[in-house]
């Protein structure tokens, strides 16, 4: 069975994720938990299971997720089932582009909280 795409998650580990993750499975998404050794590996990189761990750094305050290599129907019906859930709150979400795709964890966070 193929996959239909990637989540990248931080910050997502403990009982009150473990619904997000059975959701993901259900939903056949690929899941990848980024530690704060791999922020410095650029986002398509890290969807792609590549990128040498580095120096460790201060992990992110908050939850985030990034959603790689899926259509918009998928992603909607992903957002759906999410929100339907009550699962706690994940303000920070974010979705693998062109133009953000060379980005480090860092810099995507950077640009999510402007």
């Amino acid at each position: 069975m193929k996959n239909a795409g990637t989540v990248l998650m931080y910050n997502c580990s403990g009982e009150e994720f473990s619904k997000l993750k059975q959701i993901f499975a259900m939903l056949r998404l690929r899941m990848r938990v980024v530690g704060p050794e791999r922020y410095q590996v650029p986002l398509e990189e890290l969807a792609q299971g590549k990128g040498e761990p580095g120096e460790t750094v201060q992990p992110l305050p908050e939850t985030m997720l990034v959603f790689c290599g899926m259509g918009q129907a998928l992603l909607n019906q992903v957002l759906e089932v999410i929100r339907v859930a009550k699962l706690p709150p994940i303000p920070l979400k974010a979705v693998l582009t062109e133009t953000n795709r060379e980005w480090n964890t860092m810099q995507l966070y950077e640009e999510l909280l402007r």
